[in-house]
């Protein structure tokens, strides 16, 4: 009888019963539908923007005094904040995609940070009570960009803990691959004193 059969066979079972193993030992995933409703929050917040930077006029700032490098700061706010919608719903079809997620993060991080830099500007050469509305809708997603971020760093963990469970499970499978005896070769077949 040969041994290569039953060699075959135990390291097919054990192969099966460590992959079954690592599917078993799988923790759940944070809910991806719960991302699709944060991003329609954010992206709602730069739709309910868009009208309101169609008010500023940073091209007459520059005949009160203004520089003129406001003008393409606040045409950068404008494009940014276009951006954030398309970001957020690439978002809302991959919501697992953590690449994407983390990109629309520092996206939106950038834009608060310059519109809060220009939003002065709005209050010395335009308007304070535009420049406080847009304040006031801007902040209004704060809740939504934490529990995105919270989204993420839930998704990071998970992925680390499928990663670990992963490699603990390949740990204990190279440990019992280890541990088989060693396959014996048949000795070759001597005839008329000559080997094959």
């Amino acid at each position: 009888m040969s041994l290569r059969p039953v060699l075959f066979a135990a390291l097919t079972i054990l192969a099966m019963a460590c992959w079954l193993g690592v599917g078993a030992q799988q923790p759940v995933s944070p809910d991806p539908t719960q991302v699709t409703a944060i991003a329609g929050e954010i992206s709602q917040r730069s739709e309910h923007l868009k009208p309101m930077f169609e008010q500023v006029h940073a091209a007459d700032w520059v005949a009160n005094g203004a520089p003129e490098a406001y003008v393409s700061q606040w045409r950068s706010l404008a494009e940014q904040n276009d951006a954030i919608v398309a970001d957020m719903s690439g978002i809302a079809q991959h919501p697992e995609a953590m690449s994407d997620i983390m990109k629309a993060l520092f996206r939106v991080y950038r834009f608060d940070g310059d519109l809060n830099g220009l939003l002065g500007s709005v209050r010395r050469y335009q308007n304070p009570a535009l420049a406080d509305l847009i304040e006031s809708v801007a902040a209004g997603d704060q809740d939504g960009v934490g529990k995105l971020q919270q989204y993420a760093l839930d998704l990071a963990s998970d992925k680390e803990r499928q990663l670990d469970v992963e490699n603990n499970e390949a740990q204990r499978c190279r440990s019992m691959l280890a541990g088989q005896p060693p396959a014996r070769t048949a000795a070759p077949k001597k005839t008329n004193g000559t080997s094959k």
